[in-house]
C-alpha cells in the first residue's frame, strides 16, 4: 500500500474510532458522569433494568440515570415503524473580480420519508467552479437508496447513484450497493447508524479509460444536537476493491448548523475525499470548506 500522509493516518484513526463506537451497545450516562454500555430490559416506576455489557443485569433508580444514548430517558423517540417525511437543502455561491475572478456554486439537497417497515432516500448534489473566466469544472451526482427494517434496528440498505466529476477526471460514474446496517438510536436530538457490505462502480474517465471494480464498503452517519439548537454532523464512507486492497477511497463531512430563523440555518461543512489511486493527471486528495444557507423541513 502507498506512504499516507499524516492527515490520511489521523481520519483513519477517526474511522477506527468511529468504528469502535458504532460497534457497542447502547449507553447509559449516570449523573455522576459514569457511563455504562448495555440494553434496556425494563422500565418501572423508579427503576431500569439495565443489561450492562461488564456488570450483568443492574436495577439503576431512576433518578440517578442523566440520558440513555444522549437524550432524556424519557424523551419521545423517533419511531422507525411509521410514516415521517423530512429534507434539507443547502446552497453556497462566491463570485469575486477584479485581480482574480471567481465563481463558485454548491448546491445539495436530500429528501427522506419513512413508510411502514421501509426508510427511502435520494439526494442531489451540484457544484460548479471556474477561475479566471476559465470552463466551470463540474462535479454532480443522483442517488436513490432505500432501508427495509427487518428487526427493530436492523436493516438492509440498497442503493444507487449517477453522476460525474470534472476535478477528479470522471467523465460519468454509476455505482450500485446492498449492505447491512444498524440504526443504534434516532431521536430529536441525536442518531447513530452505520452499515456495510458490498459496492459495484463504474467509472469512466476523461483520458478514455475505464475502472470498474466491485468495493467493501463501510459508512456511518451521525449527527447530535447542542445547545440552542445547533446540529453537529459527521458521515464517512470507505471503499476498498476487493480484487486490490491497496485500491480504496474515503469520503467524509463534518459540518455545524446553527438556526438563524425557524427551519433555516448557516451551515459549516468541511468535505474531504481521499483516492490512493486517482485518475490520471489527479490528486489524491479533495477538500472543500463551505459557508452556506441550509433550510430543513
Amino acid at each position: 500500500m502507498q506512504h499516507m500522509s499524516s492527515t490520511i493516518k489521523s481520519f483513519l484513526g477517526l474511522l477506527l474510532v468511529s468504528f469502535s463506537a458504532v460497534s457497542l451497545a447502547d449507553q447509559l450516562t449516570l449523573t455522576n458522569g459514569d457511563v455504562i454500555n448495555g440494553k434496556i430490559q425494563e422500565k418501572t416506576e423508579d427503576q431500569v433494568l439495565w443489561l450492562s455489557d461488564n456488570f450483568g443485569l443492574l436495577a439503576i433508580d431512576k433518578a440517578r440515570i442523566a440520558t440513555l444514548n444522549g437524550a432524556s430517558l424519557d424523551a419521545p423517540t423517533a419511531v422507525i415503524f411509521t410514516t415521517t417525511y423530512k429534507g434539507d437543502l443547502s446552497f453556497t455561491g462566491g463570485y469575486s473580480s477584479g485581480n482574480i475572478k471567481r465563481k463558485d456554486w454548491d448546491l445539495d439537497g436530500d429528501v427522506e420519508w419513512r413508510h411502514g417497515d421501509f426508510r427511502h432516500s435520494s439526494e442531489i448534489n451540484f457544484e460548479s467552479h471556474s477561475l479566471d473566466g476559465s470552463r466551470p469544472a463540474e462535479q454532480y451526482d443522483l442517488g436513490y437508496g432505500v432501508d427495509w427494517f427487518f428487526q427493530d434496528k436492523w436493516f438492509w440498505s440498497n442503493a444507487l447513484s449517477w453522476g460525474a466529476n470534472d476535478d477528479r477526471s470522471i467523465d460519468q460514474f454509476y455505482s450500485i450497493g446492498s449492505a447491512i446496517g444498524r440504526q443504534f438510536w434516532d431521536s430529536e436530538i441525536t442518531s447513530l447508524s452505520a452499515e456495510t457490505g458490498l459496492r459495484w462502480i463504474s467509472e469512466d474517465l476523461k483520458d478514455q479509460t475505464s475502472d470498474r471494480r466491485l468495493t467493501w464498503s463501510w459508512a456511518a452517519d451521525y449527527r447530535r444536537m447542542l445547545g440552542n439548537n445547533m446540529e453537529i454532523f459527521h458521515r464517512h464512507g470507505l471503499l476498498i476493491a476487493l480484487t486490490d486492497m491497496s485500491d480504496y477511497e474515503l469520503n467524509a463531512d463534518i459540518g455545524l448548523k446553527v438556526p438563524v430563523v425557524a427551519n433555516l440555518f448557516t451551515e459549516l461543512k468541511l468535505e474531504w475525499t481521499y483516492d490512493n489511486q486517482p485518475a490520471l493527471g489527479t490528486r489524491s486528495s479533495d477538500s472543500q470548506l463551505t459557508v452556506g444557507v441550509n433550510y430543513s423541513w
